[in-house]
């Protein structure tokens, strides 16, 4: 048994230790937020203006069918990336742009049935846990769309059954942790024009076969997704269930090669969290075999689940 002044004496080294560590950390990160006029109208392209003024149409098409076809249950956001400069916080160097230490920038358009909104945000010191900020740019009325702050965007897409959102160059799921709701993501261009019907049809059975999503019984559980589009293309996705949301991700299938096969798996089984899988879908693209040795290899165990069976995930134990 340790005496009450040795337990105080190891609690202050370990308070210790904290406190040397968070200043570490804060001593590498020198600047804290990204320069908002240059996230914003940096007259370069790859800023939100540039961003709306490319890309407004293809929101119009994309964002318009979403709504249509889901008689406006489903949210849609078309998204991309860019590297924006921070900027010194430090009273002596205050504002001086630093292009040596950038921070990761979201750039997002939102359409509904009556709007086009436009918003940005990123994460302090660039880290995947770093705080949401969105600093006001200087210059107002830079971007040809109305603008509104990400927090109010969010709430508005959070009433939403589930939203798509189409992601131009790379992807980090961190930009997303900041969705209220559940949420499908995946390349502009992956989803046919024709295939929009199929993906919102099959995924809207595919909700339902949830009770609801704030259930701790689903924390145990990672889902892998199977469909096929009226144009023939074929499509797979997975889904993980993260602070009480869906979050999944979607792709397009093309298995040239045999070694294709053990790559996808692979790749996409290592984006789970859980080491139970469900296989939902009526055709995994003669990948069965696959699935069953990976999950095998790593102590991993599937569940099959057809479209067609009612049963409700929230039922399984």
């Amino acid at each position: 048994m340790f005496s009450s002044q040795k337990i105080k004496y190891i609690t202050a080294i370990a308070l210790s230790g904290m406190i040397v560590g968070t200043a570490s950390a804060q001593k590498t990160c020198k600047n804290l937020s990204p320069c908002a006029d240059c996230a914003v109208h940096d007259n370069n392209g790859n800023d939100l203006a540039g961003f709306v003024k490319a890309y407004r149409k293809q929101l119009g098409i994309n964002g318009a069918k979403v709504n249509d076809i889901s008689n406006g249950e489903w949210g849609y956001l078309l998204m991309r990336t860019a590297n924006v400069p921070s900027v010194s916080t430090k009273w002596e160097t205050k504002g001086d742009l630093n292009h040596s230490a950038y921070i990761r920038t979201a750039l997002v358009m939102n359409k509904t049935k009556d709007k086009e909104l436009a918003t940005w945000w990123a994460r302090e010191c660039n880290l995947d846990n770093g705080a949401v900020v969105e600093p006001l740019p200087k210059e107002k009325n830079t971007v040809s769309m109305e603008q509104m702050r990400h927090e109010r965007l969010m709430d508005a897409v959070s009433v939403k059954k589930i939203t798509l959102v189409e992601y131009l160059d790379t992807f980090n799921m961190r930009d997303m942790d900041n969705m209220l709701k559940s949420h499908i993501v995946t390349k502009l261009g992956t989803i046919k024009q024709e295939d929009y019907k199929s993906v919102i049809d099959f995924y809207n059975g595919f909700l339902g076969k949830f009770s609801y999503i704030d259930d701790p019984v689903l924390t145990k559980m990672s889902f892998v997704t199977f469909l096929t589009g009226a144009s023939g293309t074929r499509y797979m996705g997975y889904f993980n269930v993260r602070n009480s949301k869906l979050s999944g991700s979607l792709s397009a299938v093309n298995l040239e090669y045999e070694r294709d096969r053990d790559t996808l798996v692979k790749k996409t089984f290592k984006n789970l969290d859980t080491k139970t899988v469900y296989i939902y879908g009526d055709d995994s693209f003669g990948l069965d075999k696959t699935l069953i040795k990976y999950a095998k290899n790593n102590d991993m165990k599937l569940r099959r689940r057809k479209t067609n069976v009612s049963a409700r995930f929230n039922d399984e134990r």
